[in-house]
């Protein structure tokens, strides 16, 4: 990998508009440097991938994606992309310079001492700007210390987003094993969640110091997850919260479902956590009076143990206030014991004074310690009596207090999630309000659905819930007097009998994409189906006046729902499941509330009422955890976090979509009114150009008769016919005209061609008809020379003159040498000079003899024959035989002009 990367300081990019000032961290996948754009003049970091990344089209162009995702997220905890490229081979991305370290470098400074408080708050910017991207549908894929930086302020930065999905090798997706989610290892869809657990695994990390799953290689810790849950990390630093250990290992829960079910949710708790949970807090001990008397009875048994233990002289004085009868007794004692002193000293005395003296002194020792204890036992009594009384009373007072507070929780719960189905409500008022001003007015009117059969309900059931005693005494009254409105009933006239109605859907049913909800919905079409053919069936029964007959209409197909309206009316149908949650929560509270009525029955400070608030408040508390718990709780939380998240997505996405179809239809028209502009100028320059080849044709053709007029081709002066005709032509502007302008050419190029036959054939013909047995000495362009019959005389005849005075032999010569040119071993045509000699011939008949001679006669209908019989020998020449000759129909046949014209 060294040869890819860069050299610092240097320039780079496509335009080296970076200078890379040094490497800030590299990887498997190539390395990050800081520098500075030349071009804004700002600091960046560029992100510079490895060359065999660059070689792969298919990762370049998903790294070009990924990229281009990326730079729409526009949050202050993620850092910003500012552009793309590819330089010497290696992709690239330049992003916000984020200079303040990163959770990582933290971590390692403070292994297992991170600021806990500090910890929490990154992780919780971590999920703001989380939230952001699952909004548009984006996921991380990669959430680890390393990818969350640190601004110069100690603000969370993520970089990388969407870099885990660039990974090629199977063997890649081990690269941050410790935050890696189980269903990314599973291979599984991937979502929102994915993040959220390596979040849980990152803020576990930084908090402990060690990872929630460790092992001898990567594969092993993987695993781990799936073999059971995390230590809390509160067994491995003791200061961390419950709380915090709640939160963690809710986010590290295996199956995704378990986890928090979005991000709003998790911001909640970070909230909570971020308020309250920070520190340990004292637990509050609620004493329930089974074990408070147990824990009389327990002092009470030391206690009694220490009194036998210390039942000495100086106890009984000290607890009976008799010392002075102690301090006697003593003296005494002592008195005795020095007479018995002297009088063993002295060897005798009075024994019986000294036994009668220590009886005494024993009577009075015994009497004091009788009193003594007698006054302890009562004493002890008393205290013992005044200590549970006040232990009593204690616990009384910590129930009530206790009642009153999950009282204010219950009722609190209601508000609660009615505020959850509010939110629900004025996010699809908000967006249907919005939606209406960009749909047309038929589909604004569909975007909110009537109210739905489960929120219907719930409101009837909570209006049945919060009946009072005497509205409920009143129905029973109402009840009681039915049978006599019954009867009332019978005798009246025939009632309206009410249609049935399906049953109203389950919760499972009421979301119509589900499969649930399709087998209720057709089940109800069913049913409904059903009772309508009954109708009709009842109908045709019941005789009815004969109506007009009224011809049927075809019924208009009703036009789908469009997207938005669908989309829209699924938001407003989980907001009437969220209200009807929270309905049905209130009811909830409503019953369990109910049992504070016997609380009442319980002023008396007694042992067992205090039993008895500790049951209420027992049955309170499982109360509101089992609402909390409900699937009216959750439908009425979670559809607002869904609303909220998918609403605003679908406001931008409807609005995106409508700018781009306006900005379309703009197009549309703009393209439309291009096109139709280029086709009116098409038109125009087509009027134009039709009207400049009308009148070029015209002009060419004009010369063309201005040429045979002026004695051109009367005098077969074909080179100067088709001098002027060229010059004509070169003044064209138009293809279409040059081309009328080649066959009016062409035809003095075919009369040339016919010139050039006869000219060739006629060398020593001998003449028929007029010209006799004159035979042809010489022939050129100009004159022909004959012999005359007596073999001496000359004649010379001009051509312009023999097509003038000679037809009949101009005939004899067409017929020998033109039409039988084929097979006339003088000439010896192909069917080419053929065809054009012939037409020559025709073009000379037509417009020459007829302009010269009246003698010619016959000559137009023989020149119409000669130009259909090249039509049909020649069918290349057709098109072109049609345009030269206009005049002659080529479907109708001509007489033929036989070979032996009359002659003169």
């Amino acid at each position: 990998m060294s040869e890819q990367l860069i050299a610092t300081p240097g320039f780079f990019g496509e335009n080296e508009n970076f200078l890379l000032e040094r490497e800030i961290g590299s990887g498997g996948m190539g390395g990050v440097y800081m520098g500075r754009d030349k071009m804004l003049d700002r600091p960046v970091a560029v992100k510079v991938m490895l060359k065999e990344y660059g070689s792969d089209e298919i990762f370049v162009e998903k790294f070009k994606k990924e990229a281009q995702s990326a730079a729409r997220l526009i949050h202050p905890n993620i850092a910003q992309i500012y552009s793309y490229g590819i330089c010497d081979g290696m992709p690239y991305i330049s992003m916000e310079l984020v200079a303040g370290g990163s959770l990582f470098q933290l971590m390692q400074n403070s292994p297992g001492k991170t600021d806990i408080a500090r910890v929490m708050k990154i992780c919780e910017q971590v999920a703001q700007a989380l939230r952001c991207a699952a909004d548009q549908g984006l996921v991380h894929g990669d959430i680890k210390p390393e990818n969350v930086l640190l601004d110069s302020n100690g603000n969370a930065k993520i970089v990388d987003f969407g870099l885990a999905a660039m990974q090629k090798d199977t063997d890649e997706i081990w690269g941050t094993p410790y935050y890696i989610s189980p269903e990314k290892v599973k291979k599984e869809p991937l979502d929102f969640r994915a993040d959220m657990y390596s979040l849980g695994g990152t803020l576990y990390h930084a908090l402990t110091g060690v990872a929630p799953f460790e092992g001898d290689d990567p594969i092993a810790v993987v695993r781990k997850r799936f073999e059971g849950a995390p230590k809390k990390p509160s067994e491995i630093r003791p200061e961390i919260t419950p709380a915090i250990d709640a939160l963690v290992l809710k986010m590290l829960s295996l199956e995704k479902e378990d986890r928090y079910p979005s991000f709003e949710a998790l911001l909640e708790a970070f909230k909570n956590v971020l308020t309250t949970g920070l520190t340990q807090q004292l637990p509050t001990v609620t004493a329930v009076p089974a074990a408070a008397s147990a824990a009389t009875a327990n002092r009470r048994g030391p206690t009694r143990m220490r009194t036998r233990k210390m039942i000495t002289k100086k106890t009984i004085a000290a607890k009976s206030g008799i010392s002075k009868v102690t301090k006697d007794t003593e003296a005494d004692e002592d008195k005795i014991r020095s007479t018995d002193d002297d009088e063993d000293e002295e060897g005798g005395g009075n024994l019986g004074a000294k036994v009668f003296g220590v009886i005494a002194g024993v009577i009075l020792l015994i009497g004091a310690v009788a009193g003594g204890l007698i006054w302890l036992q009562v004493s002890s009594r008393n205290a013992r009596i005044a200590e549970e009384r006040a232990q009593i009373e204690s616990n009384y007072q910590k129930q009530s207090e206790a009642l009153n507070h999950n009282i204010a929780a219950a009722e609190k719960l209601a508000p609660d999630y009615e505020e959850f189905a509010k939110k629900a409500s004025d996010v699809c008022q908000k967006i249907t309000s919005e939606l209406s001003r960009m749909l047309p007015a038929e589909e604004a009117a569909k975007l909110k659905p009537e109210e739905s059969d489960i929120l219907k309900k719930a409101r009837e059931e909570l209006a049945i819930a919060m009946r009072t005693p005497e509205e409920i005494a009143a129905e029973a009254a109402a009840a009681t007097n039915a049978p006599a409105a019954v009867a009332a009933a019978t005798n009246a006239p025939a009632a309206v009998v009410a249609k049935p109605k399906f049953r109203p859907p389950t919760d499972s049913e009421s979301d119509p994409a589900s499969p649930e909800g399709q087998d209720y919905l057709r089940q109800k079409e069913e049913f409904e189906k059903a009772e309508a053919e009954k109708a009709a069936k009842a109908a045709e029964a019941t005789p009815t006046p004969e109506q007009p007959a009224v011809e049927a209409q075809p019924a208009e197909k009703a036009k789908p729902p469009s997207t938005e309206v669908l989309a829209l009316n699924d938001l407003w149908n989980r907001a009437y499941k969220s209200m009807a949650g929270a309905i049905r929560i209130k009811i909830e509270v409503i019953k369990l509330l109910k049992i504070t009525a016997e609380v009442e029955a319980l002023k008396e400070q007694t042992l067992a009422n205090v039993e008895k608030l500790s049951e209420i408040n027992s049955k309170i508390v499982e109360g509101i955890e089992s609402i909390k718990a409900s699937e009216h709780a959750k439908a009425a939380s979670e559809g607002y976090s869904y609303i909220k998240s998918k609403g605003e997505s679908q406001i931008r996405q409807t609005t995106i979509r409508l700018r781009k179809e306006k900005l379309e239809r703009e197009r549309e028209e703009k393209r439309k009114a291009e096109e139709e502009a280029e086709r009116l100028r098409k038109e125009r320059e087509a009027a134009a150009k039709k009207q400049k080849i009308a009148e070029e044709s015209a002009a060419i053709i004009e010369t063309f008769n201005k040429i045979n007029a002026n004695g051109n081709l009367r005098q077969l002066d074909w080179k100067s016919a088709l001098r002027q005709l060229r010059a004509k032509k070169a003044e064209l502007e138009t293809v279409e005209a040059g081309l009328v302008a080649d066959l009016q050419i062409r035809k003095v190029t075919c009369m040339e061609k016919m010139h050039d036959v006869l000219i060739k054939g006629l060398k020593a013909h001998k003449f028929k008809g007029r010209l006799a047995g004159c035979k042809v000495d010489k022939v050129d362009e100009k004159e022909i020379r004959l012999i005359k019959p007596d073999g001496k005389s000359k004649l010379k005849i001009l051509w312009q003159n023999f097509i003038k005075e000679y037809p009949g032999n101009l005939n004899e010569i067409i017929n020998a040498y033109i039409i039988k040119g084929r097979n006339n071993p003088k000439v010896k045509l192909n069917l080419r000079d053929w065809a054009d000699a012939n037409l020559g011939a025709s073009l000379l008949l037509l417009h020459v003899c007829q302009q010269v001679s009246v003698k010619a006669e016959g000559a137009d209908t023989k020149g119409r024959q000669m130009a259909k019989e090249v039509y049909k020998q020649y069918p290349d020449y057709q098109n072109y035989i049609k345009f030269m000759f206009p005049e002659i129909d080529f479907n109708t046949s001509e007489a033929e002009a036989g070979e032996g014209d009359k002659t003169e």
